[in-house]
């Protein structure tokens, strides 16, 4: 292919239109691998205006390589007719001859344009060449950073409560992208962090839609492409189901057994979960040294939690359980919806989620007078009864309910508990410790400034309640 690279665009009434249909798409792509892309300068100052129409031949004027996958490379192009840098993707000569390697191609091209949605990139055209076969496509040029690359800067600065809550934000926009596919019926199947591009102002894009899938639907180059001659690097050897297909360090159960018929949004959610687990560890859930051990992995369910991993971080526990739901051997264990999902970790950021949850059996000491205090509770389930000791006689307190905290004295005083408290029933309860709670307020410096204020003035009044106890001197 030449530097200056002729396109044209492929009509309404060419056999390779899209669907007309604005709820439906037309064709269900399982392939090619897009490229992310990102660098350099787009500013219009910097461009020369010109005259339109320009010849085909001289519209696109080639600016570099910056990226290459399996079926083929992205490069940096700059349209004379527009005046604005796009990114084209064409495919490799040699992928080309393949049975359906063409088909596949124009088809990540269509289902990737029929996705008009802020956070999936743009597809602007369809290049053919002279025998009206496909060759290329453009799409939206995206100057930033892929999520992967952020998570490891957020990592090697060691992660924070601060680095977690603005990646989440990333994230929650994914969810948006993933959640618009699936209702239009698209399954992208290939969810990871080297997906998602991160603009310089913010903006969050869904990359490589190659191996999408549409539910309940078949595309003509399913039946002849082979997967294992187009996946490129990490793909399963060519003995494996054609039907497997996808990155295996992020690929769910369902997906590695080649089960097509199982794949569903749930899928996708188990992709989103891998995504929340590399933002906890900064590795894949099956992280191997082949493709072949990390499809083993999957098959199993061996997925190790987040705090195991990464044993050095504080991590937040509330994360980490949404993380391993998302990430369930069995889909019907999962969120049931990308929207179920978003809804957990948005809960998340609204508090809460860097206190770890017990369940206790009934009969349990939780506290016990006289110990040292290490951490309050509040009870999510379940009665708790308060008591002491008086004269080897057990004297009631009170009996607690959902919603009532006990401990808390912990949080602000280093001294002896003054009761114990017992789980009447089975419990749940939310432990506090201080650590979690600087943690919990270190983004909300209100919420710091109000409970600092609390317990503050709590000290003083039992300061002077212990002052009141003593005896008079006479």
């Amino acid at each position: 292919m030449s530097d200056d690279v002729a396109t044209r665009k492929l009509g309404p009434g060419s056999t390779a239109a899209c669907a007309a249909d604005a709820d439906t798409l037309a064709i269900d792509p399982d392939g090619a691998e897009s490229v992310r892309v990102h660098g350099g300068d787009d500013s219009p100052s910097t461009q020369r205006s010109a005259q339109v129409p320009v010849e085909p031949s001289e519209r696109f004027v080639e600016q570099g390589e910056i990226g290459r996958g399996g079926m083929g490379s992205v490069h940096r192009v700059f349209d004379r007719a527009i005046l604005r840098t796009v990114a084209e993707k064409r495919l490799h000569d040699a992928v080309r001859m393949l049975p359906g390697a063409a088909a596949r191609f124009l088809e990540e091209a269509q289902i990737t344009g029929q996705l008009d949605h802020p956070n999936i990139v743009p597809v602007h055209d369809i290049g053919v060449d002279e025998t009206g076969a496909v060759t290329s496509f453009s799409m939206k040029w995206v100057k930033g950073k892929t999520l992967k690359e952020l998570v490891a800067q957020a990592h090697a600065e060691q992660l924070t409560g601060a680095h977690i809550e603005a990646l989440l934000q990333v994230f929650l926009k994914l969810c948006d992208a993933v959640a618009f596919a699936h209702s239009r019926g698209v399954i992208h199947r290939d969810l990871k962090p080297d997906n998602v591009m991160v603009g310089s102002h913010g903006q969050v894009y869904l990359m490589d839609w190659g191996i999408a899938r549409l539910v309940g639907g078949s595309r003509p180059s399913d039946l002849t492409v082979d997967s294992g001659a187009l996946g490129g690097r990490g793909s399963p050897p060519a003995e494996r189901s054609r039907s497997v297909i996808g990155t295996p360090a992020y690929m769910a159960p369902e997906q590695a057994r080649g089960k097509l018929s199982e794949i569903d949004e749930r899928t996708d959610v188990f992709g989103l979960g891998a995504i929340l687990y590399r933002i906890l560890t900064n590795r894949a859930p099956h992280a191997a040294d082949s493709s072949e051990q990390a499809i083993e992995k999957s098959l199993r369910g061996e997925i190790e939690p987040p705090e195991r991993v990464a044993p050095g971080l504080r991590l937040p526990p509330g994360l980490s359980r949404i993380t391993m739901k998302a990430l369930a051997l069995e889909p019907a264990q999962r969120f049931p919806s990308v929207d179920g999902l978003k809804a957990a970790v948005a809960e998340f950021l609204r508090g809460g989620g860097w206190f770890r949850t017990l369940e206790l059996r009934a009969g349990t000491v939780i506290v016990r007078e006289g110990d040292r205090p290490d951490a309050a509770y509040i009870i999510n389930s379940g009665r708790c009864e308060a008591y002491t000791l008086a004269g080897g006689r057990r004297e009631t307190l009170r009996v607690m309910g959902p919603g009532e905290a006990f401990g808390e004295t912990s949080i602000f005083a280093d001294q002896p508990r003054a009761a114990s408290v017992v789980a009447l029933d089975d419990v749940e309860v939310m432990e506090i410790t201080l650590d979690a709670l600087e943690q919990e307020c270190g983004q909300r410096s209100w919420m710091r400034t109000f409970v600092t204020a609390l317990a503050e003035r709590f000290l003083d009044v039992s300061r002077e309640l212990a002052e009141l106890k003593k005896p008079r001197e006479h």
